[in-house]
């Protein structure tokens, strides 16, 4: 079995691994995805264990040392935090140091990271897959605990385009929190506020009532790429995925970087290829 880690409540991380497991061609029968995510009703191609968002360090590790003893796993993939959210995984490298591991790579504020998890651990990946750049203090610890690296371009949903309208319109997506869906619908209708033809389409996964006739917002559905071809523009935050999928829509892709406490989204806004 593939067992995938993945830690984090945004529906990018269960996104990212998706398209992961499609573009090395895993057996979906043969993934087991561990998270605390409430998206895992998008994907029902896999098996899922839930974690909860609640528990300590301690319970998780436990929870994963327990599915470890009673699978046979093939690899381990770490997703984004390589020590874990909160330092989990390193009791687990402790118990289980020839287990094959393969950490999912993406930016991460690094020393802001390392700070979190003081304790020291061992740890030899047997690959780690690069998706973008990255902090070069964040590649060099890559290099010296993994004994390969490897570079992949993931692979996009291919699906056939659609008109959200006839009228124009833009698109806001974007899942959560609720304040930065806030600032991008703000941004949106500023840009647009003498163009009252032109609707605003709001995709996200939060609860969201905006006071403009202009505003459309529909919760919970996924995915909406069919209906990027045909916006004028789409305002988005600066994560991973949001980021990789609009890439062939560069042109009319507005960009609005949070702050976050692990990502850092204007690094990946300034080393856009």
């Amino acid at each position: 079995m593939f067992i995938f880690y993945v830690q984090g409540g945004g529906l990018g991380h269960l996104t990212r691994v998706d398209r992961l497991i499609k573009t090395l061609k895993l057996p979906e029968k043969e993934i087991v995805i561990m998270t605390p995510s409430v998206f895992t009703g998008y994907f029902p191609n896999y098996k899922f264990i839930l974690l909860e968002w609640t528990s300590s360090a301690n319970d998780w590790s436990q929870h994963i040392e327990s599915l470890i003893l009673t699978t046979q796993v093939t690899q381990f993939y770490v997703d984004t935090f390589p020590l874990g959210l909160k330092g989990e995984l390193c009791a687990v490298f402790r118990k289980f140091p020839k287990l094959k591991y393969v950490y999912i790579s993406r930016i991460l504020k690094w020393e802001t990271y390392l700070k979190a998890h003081i304790s020291e651990v061992n740890i030899q990946f047997d690959a780690t897959i690069l998706l973008e750049p990255l902090y070069e203090s964040h590649l060099t610890w890559i290099n010296n605990q993994s004994k390969l690296t490897k570079k992949i371009a993931l692979q996009l949903d291919h699906r056939a385009s659609v008109k959200y309208s006839e009228e124009p319109y833009v698109l806001v997506v974007h899942s959560g929190g609720t304040a930065d869906v806030v600032k991008l619908c703000e941004r949106a209708v500023q840009d647009y506020k003498n163009e009252e033809h032109i609707i605003i389409v709001v995709f996200t996964q939060v609860e969201l009532s905006v006071d403009n006739a202009n505003v459309v917002v529909h919760r919970s559905k996924f995915p909406v790429s069919q209906y990027y071809e045909h916006a004028l523009k789409i305002y988005t935050a600066g994560g991973f995925n949001s980021v990789f999928e609009l890439n062939e829509f560069r042109e009319k892709h507005i960009i609005m970087a949070f702050d976050k406490l692990y990502d850092d989204q204007e690094f990946r806004i300034k080393n856009l290829d």
